[in-house]
């Protein structure tokens, strides 16, 4: 499976070439994409692939957080069609017994949340903030750079939490709301790859590229805000007043800054697929990693999948304070 791996790190839209030689028609897009798909879900699994109705998987993962590095354990649980969670537990790479910082988001359907939670701390203590699109005052903010309405914040949190289960279903299962039409093909040294195409919430290109000796999911291209991080204390983290931990005025002052910077412009992100492994009749990835404009960014290794676990509906409403 390690061409798996090279031929997505190969794939870049500048080699994609369209397989007919000329203009392909939406209709003739689709009848290709079909076909690829049905190649893609037999290489997956096939009816025990159709049969799977939730999935959780769990192993470490290493990411870089702004000029930190961040380890930790990551947990995924997805439930179809359309409960998500997502668990980190993480701290600073290569630290033993320093701060650490859970993160859960959930989106059970209908309604989507976040808690960060810090632990620990040093210099002062450090603590950490994340910023997605719209996430209050770090976010790109509302019309005329104001401050979104809480209504707007929760709209805008449901919608980046209703894409990030699109891009995992997308991968795991080849399968999307919007219907897939044929992109044309990638090509690198080490072989081709098909393109199926969608939109995402946000109307925005979602591209799978499909391996085509093998039909399994080599790379989910698609674009995305990069999350903001500000660190309030800790090595190497600003510091307030008086060379002092900032206070929480402090703090809210520099969210401030951020968001007079005005709305950050979307990325271009690959999520990277490789080390296939038969899990109860699935293949599934083992290795997952994250590129953003072509920078690793993230490493994912699954160390243990759970085909269609019991999963309760309480697992992704938000705990009362």
């Amino acid at each position: 499976m390690k061409r798996l791996a090279v031929v997505a790190a190969a794939v870049v839209l500048a080699n994609v070439v369209d397989i007919n030689q000329g203009v392909v028609l939406p209709a003739a897009a689709q009848d290709q994409a079909a076909q690829v798909v049905a190649e893609v879900k037999k290489a997956l699994g096939g009816d025990t692939l159709d049969a799977v109705k939730a999935l959780t998987a769990e192993g470490p993962f290493r990411r870089t957080m702004g000029q930190r590095d961040m380890e930790g354990t990551l947990i995924l649980t997805l439930v179809r069609p359309d409960k998500f969670k997502r668990s980190e537990e993480m701290g600073m790479g290569g630290m033993v017994g320093g701060p650490t910082v859970e993160r859960i988001s959930a989106f059970n359907g209908t309604e989507a949340w976040d808690d960060i939670q810090n632990r620990g701390g040093m210099g002062g203590g450090m603590r950490m903030m994340m910023r997605g699109p719209g996430d209050g005052p770090g976010g790109p903010g509302g019309p005329g750079g104001s401050p979104l309405t809480p209504e707007q914040i929760a709209q805008q949190r449901v919608r980046r939490m209703k894409m990030e289960l699109q891009r995992w279903t997308v991968a795991l299962f080849a399968e999307s709301a919007q219907p897939f039409t044929h992109g044309g093909v990638a090509e690198s040294p080490e072989g081709k790859a098909d393109i199926l195409e969608t939109k995402d919430e946000a109307g925005r290109a979602l591209r799978l590229f499909v391996d085509q000796s093998t039909h399994l999911p080599l790379m989910v291209q698609y674009m995305e805000i990069r999350p903001r991080v500000v660190m309030r204390g800790g090595p190497g983290g600003r510091p307030g007043a008086g060379g002092q931990p900032p206070s929480e005025a402090e703090m809210r002052q520099r969210m401030e800054e951020i968001r007079k910077q005005g709305p950050p412009q979307p990325s271009q992100f690959a999520m990277h697929l490789g080390d296939y492994k038969k899990v109860n009749g699935v293949m599934l990835p083992h290795r997952i990693g994250v590129s953003i404009e072509g920078q690793p960014n993230e490493e994912w290794t699954v160390e243990k999948y759970k085909v269609n676990p019991s999963v309760k509906d309480s697992e992704f409403e938000k705990p009362k304070a």
